[in-house]
């Protein structure tokens, strides 16, 4: 109950297509935007880009980068606990999940958050996520952390590096 993310069919074109007042540069920055899809919790995974409405929703500040050294360790359990627990919320919340273009980072919080709490493989995950998201694109970093994330959460690996096209 609760506990199933939404994410836009067909992706942004589709959106788009229904709602371009809706559409700008700065989603996480337009309050009518965050009110109209009824957010309650944001997971901002920028390095820089600051919380800008911290007295109406709650924030998971996870400065991030998107290369080749971040580390997603301790960022990863957090945000799905954090998004966990916005959805299981009374009333259950609606998180956005951010960063600059919602390719990476967002993607890598998303997907471990569906292993984790869906029990899917990666592969599972990403294709899901891919179906609804066409932009998911998880740096090669990133999806090793993953990889490992799943070993972690499932005693074993059940993907490879190779089974994920992007």
């Amino acid at each position: 109950m609760g506990m199933d993310p939404v994410i836009l069919q067909g992706g942004f074109s589709a959106f788009h297509a229904l709602y371009p007042f809706l559409c700008t540069p700065h989603m996480a920055a337009d309050y009518r935007i965050i009110k109209n899809l009824h957010i309650t919790h944001v997971v901002n995974a920028t390095a820089d880009c600051p919380d800008v409405f911290p007295s109406t929703l709650r924030y998971l500040r996870l400065h991030l980068s998107d290369d080749a050294q971040q580390d997603l360790v301790e960022a990863l359990p957090l945000a799905s606990r954090f998004i966990s627990a916005a959805l299981r919320g009374e009333p259950a919340g609606r998180v956005l999940v951010h960063c600059s273009l919602g390719r990476s980072r967002s993607s890598a919080l998303t997907l471990a958050f569906l292993m984790e709490h869906r029990c899917w493989s990666l592969l599972h995950a990403v294709r899901w996520l891919k179906e609804r998201r066409a932009c998911t694109a998880p740096n090669v970093n990133f999806l090793r952390q993953l990889l490992s994330y799943e070993e972690q959460l499932f005693g074993s690996r059940l993907t490879s590096l190779d089974d994920i096209r992007l």
